[in-house]
Order: C-alpha cells, then sequence, then structure tokens
C-alpha cells in the first residue's frame, strides 16, 4: 500500500542511488584505510558513514523505520571508531597551529609527542576493526532493504519538502544557544550538519532554495566545528595532568584566546544563518509549500 505516486515522483527513486552510492564511497575508503594508503582515508570514511546514516532518515519513510534505523545502527560502531580518530588529528592539528613563546614550546612538544601514541592506537584500533569485522555485511544488509519491491510509494517532492522541515526545525529548536556553551554549539553543529547532507540530497527536487540551505548549513558547519575543535582541544589540556602547570596554563590562555574569538564570530553567524534560513523556508520559496 502507499501513495498514488507517478513513477517519476517514487522517492526511491531518488533515496536508493545515494545511498547506494554512499555505501560504494564507504566500502572505497575502509579499503584505503585497511592499506593505509593515504592520509585522507579516515576523513573520506568518516564522512562517508555520517552522511549515510543521516540519509538513512528520510528513508525511513520509504522503507521502515524499524529496517532503516536498523541498517543505521549497523554502522554506528564504525562511525565511532573512525570519529574518534578523527578527533585525536584534530586535536594535533589545533595544538599544532598555536603560537607559544620558544621555550613553552619546547616544554609542550615532548608532551605533544606523548600524545602521539594515542593517535596512533586509535589508527590501529580502526584498521583492525575494518580488517577483522562485518562492515561489509553491514553494507550489504542495506542493499538488500534498498530493493526496489521493499519500497512504499512515497512522493519524493513531499517526503523532500517534510525532511527539509524537519531538519530545519531541529536547527532552529537550538539557534538562540549562547556560544559560551561548548554542548549547545556542538548539538548545534551535529543539526546544521544534518540540514546540509538532507538539503543537499534534494536540492534536485526542490530547486534554489534548498541549494541555499546546503550552503548554509555546509558554512555553519564548518564555523561551529572550529569551535568545536577549541572546546575539544580546551578540555584534553585541563585533563592533562602530565602537562607542567605553567605550559598547561600558557596553552590554555592560547586556545581560551581563540576559542573566545571564535565565539563572536559564530554569534554573528548565527543571526546571519538564522535570517537567511527562515527566508529560505517562508512562503513561496521552492522548499515550501503544502503537502
Amino acid at each position: 500500500m502507499g501513495e498514488d505516486v507517478k513513477a517519476k515522483d517514487r522517492a526511491d527513486a531518488v533515496i536508493a542511488p545515494a545511498l547506494l552510492e554512499l555505501a560504494s564511497l564507504v566500502k572505497q575508503a575502509a579499503v584505503r584505510v585497511r592499506e593505509r594508503s593515504d592520509d585522507e582515508a579516515v576523513h573520506d570514511l568518516r564522512v562517508a558513514l555520517r552522511r549515510l546514516r543521516t540519509l538513512l532518515r528520510p528513508a525511513r519513510r520509504v522503507y521502515g523505520a524499524k529496517r532503516a534505523r536498523a541498517a543505521a545502527e549497523d554502522l554506528r560502531r564504525f562511525a565511532e571508531a573512525t570519529s574518534a580518530l578523527r578527533d585525536e588529528e584534530v586535536l594535533r592539528e589545533t595544538l599544532d597551529a598555536l603560537d607559544l613563546p620558544p621555550d613553552l614550546e619546547q616544554a609542550f612538544a615532548a608532551w605533544k609527542a606523548r600524545r602521539t601514541h594515542q593517535e596512533q592506537a586509535r589508527r590501529a584500533e580502526v584498521v583492525a576493526l575494518l580488517r577483522a569485522s562485518s562492515l561489509d555485511a553491514a553494507l550489504a544488509r542495506l542493499t538488500l532493504i534498498l530493493r526496489p519491491e521493499k519500497a512504499r510509494h512515497r512522493s519524493v517532492s513531499k517526503l523532500a519538502r517534510r525532511a527539509i522541515k524537519e531538519a530545519a526545525r531541529a536547527v532552529r529548536r537550538r539557534v538562540s544557544s549562547d556560544p559560551g556553551d561548548a554542548g549547545a554549539m556542538h548539538a548545534l553543529r551535529i543539526r546544521y550538519k544534518r540540514l546540509r547532507y538532507i538539503a543537499e540530497l534534494f536540492a534536485p527536487i526542490l530547486g534554489p532554495s534548498a541549494e541555499e540551505i546546503a550552503r548554509i548549513g555546509a558554512r555553519m558547519q564548518r564555523r561551529l566545528g572550529h569551535l568545536h575543535d577549541l572546546d575539544g582541544a580546551m578540555a584534553r589540556i585541563n585533563r592533562a595532568r602530565r602537562l607542567h602547570p605553567r605550559v598547561r596554563a600558557a596553552v590554555g590562555e592560547a586556545l581560551g584566546e581563540a576559542r573566545a574569538a571564535a565565539g563572536e564570530e559564530v554569534r554573528r553567524d548565527l543571526a546571519e544563518a538564522a535570517a537567511a534560513l527562515e527566508r529560505c523556508l517562508r512562503p513561496g520559496a521552492s522548499t515550501s509549500g503544502e503537502e
């Protein structure tokens, strides 16, 4: 059963190819990670997994909530492992970018060298997980639920508008949060990221407004991502009891200054992005309309 939907407007004709393409990208990146072939492999794997799990959200209305959630859950531990490794990589990059006095930099370098062992351990965990795990099996199970006979007949235009509105609503709930609240900004970043991925998927259906929403989401994802990187580095340094107190204080101060500057930029950007998003969603824009 399902809606009376014309073949050209069927949602599965849009969602299934997108998910299958992402599944293929996950496989390719996983091979590169296992072979340690290049430095971008983990990043590409993490992004492909993140996009795949995000797009399984609107897929629930096409393939069933239970099956789509199960497919996303299948991929969770791989996403978590790659995210933990990426956190270590970002920590190193964030700390390397600090401008410290030479005497402090020398003392800090020893601590960072010890920190590289944690990054190496995380990388080994990801490689071991991919070599011995059931990632291919999880992707095979995903492929099975995407068969045409499994799909409910849903209008892609209606599904697209609904998915955009739901993702935008999640952003709106957090958009007035204080940029000084690290937890709230991290949650908002996740919601902007989801909005971006969904808007990119459905932009060919919904047109220019969805394209603009995707650009807004990408911009805010970058801005809030930088803020999150600084918050993560500050938390790590505050817990670094093996770091000399003088060095810890200097690094913490440098991170705090960078965080304050980034926070002010985000404060301005939040207001601009919220206004732009409302313009894209107002009646008459191509993403709005009655369902």
